[in-house]
């Protein structure tokens, strides 16, 4: 799925030698890191606020998990997950020589939390990622695709560990892969009927990205207008953290009225989620012992999209 913004101004490239510098380091810090180098439009969305190089395929990033942002906070899941992909775009970025402005397919996202290690009633939390990049393919000194392996930790142990995969399309190669729907955009109208907020871990029939689609634990994906921090109005299709956060309200809708608290989540992206075409979610119970498993698997125009899988040990979900 990939995962753009286009940048004008002074924003310069990485060196495409970055590969052969020496290892030591100082970090580079600040209140966020810049807005372009994890794909944000809000510096209020922006979880990441520095980095330092251990060595060629090691890394040091830092984040801030707020605790009081509308949209994060409130979905630990869907915030480990956007911690994990603002620190590959960082790295790619800032690190591997990808230039601003090309475009990251993401592949896969698989991650696992613990947050019963998380004090989230003194204030934000702050976390030490350590970053491993394996399987890196390089063209002329930038990253063409690569596996990014992280561990969050805080004081109080390590909170999540998980991988993500990507491959980087130059602007060139994206209009290629696009072709005519490079130009397709969200057009806001009117929505259709959303499924009640309290089956899907809403507050509120904004924040509900799935309508009946008439059958059984079947939904229709609908891009509500509470999702702010994760539509973008640029994008010339769906992006994949909307597909994730949609599919974790379809295990919800699955598992009601039970609690169902998923600490594991894993997602394959199979091919674009389009604008304008219905995508309909269907959701099944995973028989795994000792476990509450659902999938849900996003299907367009008889193709399957994505694939998200969500896991909570018995007595959690």
């Amino acid at each position: 799925m990939s995962d753009t913004m286009h940048v004008r101004g002074a924003v310069t490239s990485t060196s495409p030698h970055r590969l052969c510098r020496p290892a030591a380091q100082e970090p580079h810090s600040g209140a966020r890191v810049a807005r372009e180098f994890v794909h944000r439009l809000s510096v209020d969305d922006i979880l990441i606020t520095s980095w330092q190089r251990v060595d060629d395929r090691h890394f040091s990033v830092s984040a801030r998990w707020p605790h009081d942002h509308g949209y994060f906070t409130p979905r630990p899941l869907i915030l480990t997950a956007e911690t994990i992909r603002q620190a590959g775009l960082l790295l790619s970025h800032a690190e591997l020589g990808v230039p601003v402005g090309h475009h990251f397919i993401l592949e896969d996202l698989a991650f696992t939390m613990h947050p019963e290690r998380l004090d989230t009633d003194t204030g934000p939390t702050l976390l030490r990622i350590d970053v491993v990049c394996g399987n890196l393919r390089m063209r002329a000194g930038m990253l063409a695709s690569g596996r990014f392996g992280m561990t969050a930790h805080t004081p109080g142990g390590i909170v999540a560990t998980g991988h993500s995969h990507v491959t980087v399309a130059s602007p060139a190669a994206y209009r290629r892969i696009r072709g005519e729907r490079l130009t397709a955009r969200h057009t806001p109208g009117l929505l259709p009927i959303p499924i009640p907020p309290q089956l899907t871990g809403s507050d509120t029939e904004h924040e509900v990205l799935l309508s009946p689609a008439g059958g059984p634990n079947r939904w229709l994906l609908r891009i509500a207008p509470g999702h702010a921090a994760v539509v973008k109005p640029t994008s010339d299709h769906v992006p994949g953290m909307v597909l994730v956060d949609a599919a974790l309200q379809a295990a919800y809708a699955l598992t009601a009225p039970d609690r169902f608290v998923p600490h594991t989540l894993g997602t394959e992206f199979h091919r674009y989620a389009e604008h304008g075409t219905p995508c309909v979610l269907e959701a099944r119970r995973v028989p795994l012992p000792g476990t509450t498993t659902v999938q849900v698997t996003g299907v367009q125009d008889g193709e399957t999209v994505f694939v998200s899988t969500f896991t909570a040990p018995d007595g959690r979900g």
